[in-house]
């Protein structure tokens, strides 16, 4: 028969399991979301650039107005969601690592911890974890790329 605490252990391994499963998900979504707005923007900005069809003012003004749109409600709604979540899954992890001792110097028979101890900081302000950052960083390169596409559309000479 299992003692108490080798259930509570089996518990917290159960319930790590899933956080790190919801983690990678999470991920995933946002790795292949970011690459597919990534992708989209610089192929309809590359076509822009290549074609020769003539974009007046006011379809320049909706085509950017739409990319605005569109990037915002990516953004600050659609990744924020994801890293709200994200960063809620981050920190019940470290606490169920630290509730399994993962963090304590000599728990597990070696002199260090078997974790590093600013990883106790996941999902918190103190974390250094750069993977939205990048992220973000992607998407603003592509929107800015694709707005300016859209507007020197027409007005490029070709040699």
């Amino acid at each position: 028969m299992e003692s108490i605490g080798e259930q509570k252990v089996q518990i917290l391994l159960a319930a790590l399991g899933e956080r790190y499963t919801s983690l990678h998900n999470i991920r995933t979504r946002v790795e292949s979301t970011g690459t597919w707005i990534i992708g989209l923007s610089l192929g309809a900005g590359g076509w822009l650039l290549q074609s020769s069809a003539s974009i007046t003012g006011l379809q320049k003004a909706v085509l950017i107005v739409g990319v605005i749109g569109a990037f915002i409600v990516f953004r600050f709604f659609y990744l924020a969601d994801l890293r709200r979540g994200f960063c809620a899954q981050q920190r019940v992890a470290a606490k169920i690592e630290t509730a399994l001792g993962l963090f304590l110097p000599g728990h597990f028979g070696v002199e260090d911890s078997i974790y590093p101890a600013k990883w106790k900081n996941a999902g918190t302000t103190k974390s250094d974890g750069k993977f939205f950052n990048s992220t973000y960083l992607l998407v603003y390169v592509a929107t800015t790329f694709l707005i300016f596409s859209i507007l020197v559309s027409g007005s490029l000479v070709t040699l």
